[in-house]
């Protein structure tokens, strides 16, 4: 279960994030949601900033609320976060 969102920012750059099933568990954990309920724009925002931060590697990031001030366009890859017969 991994998807690419890939951010376009406001000063023209873009950045291509691989969200992972634990950027999807973070998302879980502060919506108190199940991933069959993804699907909002503040949850695609919401992992991308997570798997933005796991690419840092412990390296300072903006908070969520600062980050999204800076997106101008998303685009979703493929992959499906909805849960499978198999992850079930």
């Amino acid at each position: 279960m991994q998807q690419q969102i890939t951010i376009k920012y406001t000063d023209g750059t873009e950045t291509t994030y691989m969200v992972r099933p634990p950027d999807y568990a973070r998302w879980e954990m502060t919506t108190k949601k199940v991933i069959s309920q993804f699907g909002g724009m503040w949850d695609i925002l919401y992992v991308a900033h997570s798997a933005m931060k796991r690419d840092a590697g412990g390296k300072p990031t903006k908070t969520l609320e600062v980050w999204m001030e800076s997106v101008a366009d998303v685009e979703v890859g493929e992959g499906d976060p909805k849960v499978t017969q198999e992850e079930a």
